[in-house]
C-alpha cells in the first residue's frame, strides 16, 4: 500500500511538469502570443555627432539653397536662395520606410523673412532618382492649416504616417495627407500603387524650402525619429 502511493507521487510530478511545459512552451508569436508592444520614438538623427558646417549627406539643388548644421542645439538650417530651392538626403534614410517605423517624426521651424506667407504646409518628400529636383516619382506630405509652420514660433514636432494606401486615399493623419506628384486629385488605382511601391523603395527624403517669392525663407530641422508601435 505504502509503496503503491510513493510510487504514484512521482507520476503525478510528471503529470503537472508536463502541463505546465505545455502552458509556457508557446510564447512566439507564431503561437499567437506577443510580447507588449511599448510606444516609443527611436533616434533616427539629431545632429549631435555632425561637424558644424556642411555635411555630405545633405545636398542641395545647385547653388539654390544654404545648408549647413548648425551650433548650439546642432540642428540642420536651410535658406533659401534664389530659383527652386531644396535640400535631399539620399544617403542615411532607409529605403523601405515601412520597415523602419509607423511614423517619421521631426521637429521644424521657420522664419519667413518680408513678403513671404507666415505659415507653410511645407513638410518632408519622398522619391526616387539622383535628387528631389529630378526625381522619377514623388510623393510630400502636405500639412493642413491647422498643422502648417508659422514663422517666428519656437519649434514644432511633426508627425508622418509610414503606410501603404488603401481604400482609395493615400495615408493621412491631423497633420495632414501624402499627395503624388503628378497624381489625381483623387487618387486612381494606379496612384495608389505608385506610392505603395514608392514608400517601401525610396532613394531620398527631401524638404522644399521655398514659401514665397522672396527668397529669404531660413528653415531649421533636428530631431528625426521613426515612431514605433502606433495605436
Amino acid at each position: 500500500m505504502n509503496l503503491t502511493k510513493t510510487a504514484g507521487i512521482p507520476a503525478l510530478w510528471t503529470i503537472l511538469s508536463l502541463i505546465l511545459i505545455a502552458m509556457n512552451a508557446c510564447n512566439e508569436p507564431v503561437c499567437g502570443y506577443e510580447e507588449p508592444c511599448e510606444e516609443r520614438c527611436e533616434l533616427f538623427e539629431d545632429f549631435e555627432t555632425d561637424p558644424v558646417g556642411p555635411t555630405t549627406n545633405w545636398l542641395t539643388t545647385a547653388a539654390n539653397a544654404s545648408i549647413q548644421v548648425q551650433g548650439g542645439s546642432n540642428t540642420l538650417y536651410l535658406q533659401d536662395l534664389s530659383g527652386g530651392s531644396s535640400a535631399y538626403n539620399t544617403i542615411e534614410f532607409p529605403k523601405n520606410l515601412l520597415e523602419a517605423g509607423c511614423e517619421l517624426h521631426y521637429s521644424v521651424q521657420y522664419l519667413a523673412g518680408s513678403s513671404n506667407a507666415t505659415s507653410a504646409p511645407n513638410s518632408i518628400n519622398i522619391f526616387t532618382g539622383t535628387s528631389l529636383a529630378t526625381a522619377t516619382t514623388r510623393a510630400y506630405f502636405e500639412l493642413n492649416s491647422g498643422s502648417a509652420i508659422v514663422s517666428g514660433a519656437t519649434p514644432v514636432t511633426i508627425e508622418v504616417p509610414l503606410e501603404l494606401a488603401s481604400g482609395g486615399a493615400l495615408p493621412s493623419n491631423a497633420f495632414g495627407t501624402w499627395k503624388l506628384i503628378g497624381g489625381s486629385t483623387v487618387p486612381t488605382p494606379a496612384d495608389i500603387a505608385a506610392f505603395n511601391t514608392l514608400i517601401q523603395n525610396i532613394d531620398g527624403v527631401g524638404f522644399v524650402v521655398d514659401n514665397g517669392g522672396n527668397p529669404a525663407e531660413e528653415w531649421w530641422y533636428d530631431d528625426f525619429c521613426f515612431w514605433q508601435c502606433c495605436k
